[in-house]
């Protein structure tokens, strides 16, 4: 081996396990800190038009099990807690979920970047905290693109598929926007054997080193790194008659071996409750994920022309049902939308009427339920998001701000009805 690659090599390796031992000591650190969650100015907005005496989680006893979770993992460790949040395109872009991912992982413990999917090579938009390379060619789509009464999509709402029976896609945990770097050790591929058995090859060129398979279902193979890495390569070659079928991807998942707080986010274009309502393998997949709380955010899209609310309410219902199928252990937190501008043209009527079919399923049933409706001002308020450069230019959607703004609401109601929790524990 050349020298001047020898040097590469060694110093690649050492900053790789340096950065590693850097997040085990702050993790470590976290284990002993108090048990309460300080909100601090970083985490506050200053938009007066705000309501936030309703920035709350209601009903949030019903997350005590939850809460219990991160409270034993903020004192002691030795805890994974998935978060999962499902929803439109505001959860697709990932500038709202984000925001809490971070915060809540300086909180609990960072357990990893958790689900991922290749957006870009399905033509849509999607995170930039990852980048992706591939040397074949695929087709994409998403379940609200299909129109059928049942879709063939999995966990991420989306699919990938390629006739090619060999292939690679290299995937980057780097931030295109501050170049930041993160580490794992755990790749989850979440595939379909419907064409036949696929083999896969995980590795990573620059540490040299190649994933071994430790866990596998006929929806996913996991592998591990015994060293951490910023990226990974993903080969696959189909076997048997390789002239059928294709290869169908759903997703990725990266994790690392710290305990601490995975947060997923999944998003679809457009989509509503319904779209995944519709997808087969959504909430089969969803339970593979291992979710101890889901927060579910839909309605700008069901809010966009006059839907009968009974309809929307049955579309909400059903989707819990499947996913308590498969994960009856799971949490459910509901979100309502933030007002915005019927389909970018002036007052949507239909938005207040959504939310509160979303608040009525809510409560009926027990769950938490955190209304950013009337938080964020109620009927009309989308004039003041767009005028303080909080709404985007197309009146539906969000500025990278403004999805801040909402992500730090979140953060602080969730880490309050944390506090709450912790102060009765200690009460009792």
């Amino acid at each position: 081996m050349p020298i001047h690659f020898q040097i590469r090599y060694s110093s690649v390796r050492a900053i790789s396990c340096l950065l590693f031992l850097m997040i085990c000591a702050s993790q470590c650190q976290s284990q002993f800190r108090p048990p309460k969650v300080d909100i601090t100015d970083q985490d506050t907005v200053g938009y007066t038009f705000l309501n936030e005496t309703k920035n709350e989680i209601e009903n949030s006893a019903y997350l005590e099990p939850v809460f219990n979770k991160l409270y034993r993992q903020r004192v002691g460790g030795g805890r994974k807690i998935n978060i999962v949040h499902i929803g439109d395109s505001h959860i697709l872009g990932n500038y709202f979920t984000a925001v809490v991912r971070e915060r809540l992982q300086q909180a609990f413990g960072d357990g990893g970047r958790g689900l991922i999917f290749p957006y870009k090579l399905a033509g849509s938009n999607g995170p930039r905290d990852y980048l992706v390379e591939t040397n074949v060619n695929w087709y994409g789509s998403n379940c609200q693109r299909n129109l059928d009464e049942a879709t063939p999509y999995g966990v991420s709402g989306f699919l990938l598929e390629t006739f090619r029976h060999t292939g690679n896609l290299t995937v980057r945990l780097r931030d295109t926007s501050t170049a930041e770097t993160r580490l794992f050790t755990k790749v989850t591929i979440y595939h379909r054997q419907d064409s036949g058995p696929v083999e896969f090859s995980v590795y990573d060129d620059v540490t040299n080193q190649k994933a071994v398979l430790f866990l596998q279902d006929e929806f996913y193979k996991s592998y591990y790194f015994d060293r951490p890495v910023s990226q990974v390569s993903i080969g696959f070659e189909k076997s048997e008659d390789r002239s059928k079928g294709s290869f169908m991807l759903d997703g990725i998942m990266l994790e690392n071996e710290l305990s601490g707080l995975v947060y997923h986010s999944i998003g679809v274009n457009g989509s509503k409750f319904s779209d995944f309502v519709r997808a087969r393998f959504f909430a089969r997949q969803l339970a593979d994920l291992n979710p101890d709380l889901i927060i579910v955010s839909f309605g700008t899209n069901e809010a966009q022309g006059k839907l009968s609310t009974r309809y929307i309410y049955n579309q909400i219902e059903e989707l819990v049902r499947q996913i308590k199928q498969y994960a009856p252990n799971a949490y459910f937190l509901f979100t309502t939308p933030a007002d915005s501008y019927l389909r970018g043209t002036g007052f949507n009527p239909y938005l207040n009427q959504v939310s509160g079919v979303i608040r009525e399923f809510a409560l009926d049933n027990g769950y938490a339920l955190w209304d950013l409706y009337q938080l964020g001002g109620g009927a009309q308020s989308a004039q003041r998001w767009k005028s303080t450069g909080l709404l985007s230019s197309d009146s539906v959607h969000y500025s990278k701000v403004g999805y801040a703004v909402q992500g730090k609401l979140l953060y602080q109601s969730f880490v309050n009805a944390y506090n709450n929790f912790v102060d009765e524990r200690s009460g009792e």
